[in-house]
């Protein structure tokens, strides 16, 4: 609360939010969330996106209380408070003592990660799908077998209609189930977490009628490895880098790619050390299974839209966290304690030096790009901010520098797409030989997928800029 409750007031929509949450196509229409992807509710295009719960509820408080920030930050930190809530006390169902429990809650929630999934509005998903993962941990610490299997299946169902991405809890509830009650119980989980994947996946492919096998064949092996172990490496995120804006590159990761291989080395020497305790080593292990499978989809997924967002580590480490203070039952050790208490002060320091950073469009990207003064795709979103604000032309200026030195194989920035809306937002904002230089580099470089309308801004262009016979021939082409 200390750390995320006062930036609530006055607060705005940053980045998707203004398009996923700030409008609604059908509002007060709560049972559309269940039956279309999630995102047609905001006037889009059929996607493969189904978050039906974490969308409702959001819905259902924007019909209550009022479609703005205050309301979907309100409803991002109720959720987190739930999750904190939860993981103290399931860490303390597996066996963790009062002191292990809390100090591993602390630390999980002064992570640096918890302003990109709190403070984002549209990044509920995460917070819930986080939610239900965890209940699904508890579930698997249930006595009677068939409510256990039956909660199992529920729980991974609800965590996947809250992020796809949940299908990865089956290697989670399968080793906490072995690590409680061994291979029986193992067999059981993975039996119901895999029957709650399938049936999720069937439904997922009615309502969106498109899957997620693109991101899958198109990504590397070797690229989604070092992904994966920049995911294990964000528990010492540089300063120095952009939390939502930076761009995947190997060659430039090599810090936290070499950073996830020393942390992964230390989980195993640790194991290893604790292998006499056989059941104190189980939660370990099923521990570190948990969170690298948690982190499966996210190094599938970075490598495949280019940006790598701290976000992602926020369910990871709740759930490897959680699952490694099982057994814990001793009072943890005042030198661990302080160890502990030193790195929670230091991430919380860090959580709100950030949080700001939430308040608008302009503080956000400006924050990125203080990090990381070269990320071309916050320049871009920075300079949409600018224009918003009325700065026409350091806005115009920025953008043009962005697109002069783009990033490759980065889907969330298309270059053709920046250059067409650079194009009319400079025509419109009386910069017309802006315009004109984007649309020809537009012109050229498109295959096939020119904007019908680029002609026409072609001949625009010309004409605002007084090369009237010019326009006149560009004119031609104009397909109004």
């Amino acid at each position: 609360m200390a750390l995320f409750a006062g930036a609530i007031p006055d607060s705005g929509f940053v980045a998707d939010d203004a398009f996923n949450l700030a409008e609604h196509a059908n509002h007060g229409d709560w049972v559309g969330e269940w039956t279309t992807p999630t995102y047609a509710h905001a006037g889009g295009e059929r996607g493969h996106i189904w978050r039906p719960i974490p969308a409702w509820f959001q819905h259902v408080a924007a019909s209550l209380m009022g479609r703005s920030g205050e309301t979907f930050r309100s409803l991002n930190l109720i959720v987190h408070l739930l999750n904190i809530g939860l993981f103290w006390a399931i860490a303390r169902r597996l066996g963790a003592s009062v002191s292990a429990a809390t100090l591993l809650a602390l630390l999980w929630t002064t992570h640096p990660a918890m302003p990109e999934a709190v403070c984002w509005s549209s990044d509920i998903y995460d917070l819930m799908a986080t939610t239900f993962s965890l209940l699904a941990i508890a579930a698997a610490t249930l006595i009677g077998r068939n409510t256990r299997i039956l909660a199992t299946f529920a729980m991974v169902v609800a965590a996947c209609l809250s992020k796809e991405s949940a299908v990865a809890l089956i290697p989670a509830v399968a080793v906490i189930s072995w690590a409680i009650g061994g291979k029986n119980r193992a067999i059981e989980a993975t039996a119901a977490g895999s029957l709650a994947a399938l049936t999720y996946t069937q439904i997922h492919r009615m309502i969106t009628e498109q899957n997620y096998s693109d991101a899958v064949r198109s990504t590397p092996i070797m690229e989604a490895i070092d992904a994966a172990l920049m995911n294990v490496g964000w528990w010492a995120h540089p300063p120095t880098r952009a939390p939502m804006a930076h761009l995947f590159d190997r060659a430039t990761d090599q810090p936290e790619i070499l950073m996830g291989m020393a942390t992964l080395t230390g989980m195993s020497l640790l194991v290893a050390h604790q292998m006499r305790n056989g059941t104190r080593s189980r939660f370990l292990i099923a521990g570190l299974i948990a969170a690298l499978g948690l982190i499966a989809p996210a190094a599938i997924g970075i490598p495949y839209i280019g940006v790598a967002p701290l976000r992602y580590a926020y369910g990871p480490l709740a759930l490897g966290l959680v699952i490694a203070a099982g057994r814990w039952n001793e009072p943890i050790r005042p030198a661990w304690g302080i160890g502990i208490a030193l790195v929670s002060t230091l991430g919380a320091l860090r959580v709100a030096d950030r949080v700001p950073a939430f308040a608008s469009d302009a503080a956000l990207w400006s924050a990125e790009r203080t990090l990381e003064p070269e990320n071309a795709y916050a320049a871009a979103n920075l300079a949409r901010a600018w224009i918003g604000e009325g700065k026409s032309e350091e806005a115009i200026a920025l953008w043009v520098s962005a697109l002069n030195n783009p990033p490759q194989g980065v889907r969330v920035f298309n270059l053709s797409n920046e250059r067409w809306q650079l194009a009319q937002t400079a025509f419109l904002r009386d910069h017309p030989e802006v315009a004109l230089n984007q649309v020809l580099k537009l012109l050229s470089s498109s295959a096939g997928d020119t904007p019908p309308m680029a002609h026409c801004l072609h001949a625009d262009s010309l004409d605002a800029l007084g090369r009237h016979n010019e326009a006149t021939i560009a004119a031609q082409r104009c397909v109004p």
